[in-house]
């Protein structure tokens, strides 16, 4: 039987991958951060002291994933029916440190994978973000792991249709200057998204 300081190390171990995965998932830390509170707290009234020590992180990911699939549904049912009064929130200004096209390539990475419907966007930011394996995955979403390979599959292609005219622009310079600022960005972690 796991006690009170068993769930605050587990909070403590969690809290920053849930955080970021949801915040991925609604495209917005704000509302990642309250899903990722919401998600601890009906996890800690779960049964989650009787669960095996394996399924505990993939039983949160999916109280978090039901959770913004959910605000998801409710948002684009005011969207059509508000759509006059749907606020668009201004992106937070990028880092003076970083490099222009990193950053471009950051933000074109970014709304390529906010284009990508719900059910593609959570495994491939699991598994290329949070660094999960297939079948954590699987047990997160709670669908089969061959379920899961063929939503990355799909989701890769959908963003590599989504930034193929960014990448190339019609101009083969601009595609050199592109994958060598890729592989900077890469290799600096400022670009971790393999479309």
């Amino acid at each position: 039987m796991r006690d009170d300081a068993a769930f605050t190390e587990f909070v403590d171990r969690h809290k920053d991958s849930l955080i970021n995965y949801l915040t991925h998932l609604t495209r917005s830390r704000e509302r990642g951060e309250e899903l990722a509170q919401d998600a601890f707290v009906r996890f800690y009234r779960s049964a989650w002291q009787s669960r095996p020590d394996d399924q505990l992180a993939p039983y949160l990911f999916r109280i978090g994933t039901n959770l913004s699939v959910s605000l998801l549904r409710r948002e684009t049912r005011w969207q059509r029916l508000l759509p006059s009064l749907t606020a668009r929130h201004p992106q937070s200004a990028p880092p003076a440190d970083r490099p222009l096209l990193s950053e471009e390539i950051q933000q074109q990475v970014r709304t390529a994978l906010d284009r990508l419907p719900v059910k593609f966007r959570a495994p491939l930011v699991l598994y290329e973000m949070e660094e999960w394996s297939y079948d954590q995955i699987a047990k997160a979403l709670d669908c089969r792991v061959g379920t899961v390979k063929s939503r990355i599959s799909r989701a890769r292609a959908q963003m590599r249709t989504l930034l193929e005219s960014w990448w190339i622009g019609g101009n083969h310079e601009r595609h050199g200057t592109w994958q060598r600022a890729a592989a900077t960005a890469a290799s600096d972690g400022a670009a971790s998204i393999h479309a």
